[in-house]
C-alpha cells in the first residue's frame, strides 16, 4: 500500500507538469532563443548559449532544465540559422530529451526598424521510468498508467518579433504543434501537449554611457492554467555587470545578476524566492547562464543588449 501510494503522489505531482511541459526561464532575457525562433534575427554574431535551471532545490524531483542554443546570421543575408537542445527532468520519473532547427528571416519595414518571423522544428524523447525509481515493477499493479513509455514527437514552433535598436516586442509559440511518432492513428494528431502562447518586450533605457536599464515582460498563457507573468528589470554597470530583479506572478520573486567576463563572454547567474506554499519544503531555484559571441564577417560585431 506504501509503494502504491508513492506511485499516486509522483503521478499527482507530475500530472500539472504534464499540462504545463514547457521549461521556464528566469534569465529568459538573455536566453530569448528557447521561447521565440525569431530572435536569431536580432543579434548581428553568432551566439552560443548555455543554461541550467535547477528548480525548488531540497524538494524530491523537482524539475531541472538544460539548454544549448546557437545561432548566427547567413553572411551579409537578412537570413539566420540555429539550433536549440533541451533536456528537461520533471519529477522522479519523467524526462523529455529534445533537439530543434531554427530558421528566421527579417526585413526594414523603417530606418533601423526590422520585423522578423522565425520557425522552429524537430524532434523530443519523451520518457516515464517508474520502474528505475521504485524496487519493483509499478506494472504489478496492472494499471496501463504505471508503465514505463517512450515516445519520439515532432515539433513546431513559430514566432514574430519587431525590434529596433531601443525596443523589442515579440509574440511566439516555441511549442505550436507536435505529433507524436509513436503512433500513426487517427488520434495521434491530438497531441497532449497544449501550445503555450508568449508575449515578450523590452527596451534599452540609457542614462549615460556607464549605466543603461533594461525593463523587461513575459506574459505566457496555456489553455487550462491561469495566465502567467513576468516584471524584470536589470541595470548595466559599465558596459560590465547586469543587476537585476523579477516577479513571476503565482510562483516567486527573483534576483539576478551577470558579468562579461569579456565583452563576448558572459556569465550569469538568478536565484527565484518562492512566495508559495512550496517555499515550505524547498531552498528556491538556482539558475546558471553562458554565453558567448563570435563576430561574423561582413556583419557589425557591436553590443547586443536584448
Amino acid at each position: 500500500m506504501k509503494g502504491i501510494l508513492r506511485i499516486c503522489i509522483v503521478l499527482l505531482l507530475a500530472s500539472p507538469a504534464y499540462a504545463q511541459q514547457q521549461a521556464m526561464y528566469t534569465q529568459y532575457m538573455f536566453n530569448t532563443l528557447a521561447i521565440n525562433p525569431a530572435y536569431a534575427s536580432i543579434d548581428e554574431s553568432m551566439t552560443v548559449t548555455a543554461l541550467s535551471r535547477h528548480q525548488w532545490v531540497g524538494f524530491k524531483g523537482a524539475p531541472q532544465t538544460q539548454t544549448f542554443s546557437i545561432h548566427t546570421p547567413i553572411k551579409e543575408s537578412n537570413t539566420f540559422i540555429g539550433a536549440l537542445l533541451i533536456n528537461d527532468q520533471i519529477g522522479e520519473v519523467l524526462k523529455e530529451t529534445g533537439g530543434y532547427f531554427t530558421l528566421s528571416q527579417r526585413v526594414e519595414v523603417a530606418a533601423d526598424a526590422y520585423l522578423a518571423v522565425g520557425v522552429n522544428g524537430g524532434v523530443s524523447s519523451f520518457r516515464a521510468d517508474y520502474s528505475q525509481n521504485y524496487g519493483y515493477s509499478p506494472e504489478s499493479v496492472n494499471d496501463p498508467k504505471f508503465f514505463n513509455s517512450s515516445t519520439m514527437r515532432g515539433n513546431f514552433g513559430v514566432g514574430v518579433m519587431y525590434f529596433t535598436e531601443k525596443y523589442y516586442l515579440g509574440l511566439s509559440s516555441p511549442h505550436f504543434f507536435t505529433r507524436d511518432f509513436s503512433s500513426f492513428s487517427k488520434d495521434a494528431s491530438s497531441s497532449k501537449v497544449k501550445p503555450h502562447y508568449l508575449f515578450q518586450a523590452g527596451s534599452i533605457l540609457e542614462f549615460s554611457y556607464d549605466y543603461k536599464l533594461k525593463p523587461n515582460i513575459l506574459l505566457k498563457y496555456v489553455n487550462g492554467s491561469p495566465m502567467q507573468l513576468d516584471l524584470n528589470a536589470n541595470l548595466l554597470i559599465k558596459e560590465t555587470l547586469w543587476l537585476g530583479a523579477s516577479y513571476r506572478s503565482f510562483d516567486s520573486f527573483d534576483a539576478l545578476a551577470s558579468v562579461f567576463i569579456t565583452p563576448d563572454i558572459q556569465l550569469g547567474y538568478s536565484y527565484d524566492f518562492s512566495n508559495t506554499d512550496l517555499s515550505k519544503v524547498q531552498k528556491g531555484s538556482h539558475e546558471v547562464m553562458l554565453k558567448f559571441r563570435f563576430a561574423v564577417k561582413g556583419r557589425d560585431h557591436k553590443a547586443c543588449y536584448f
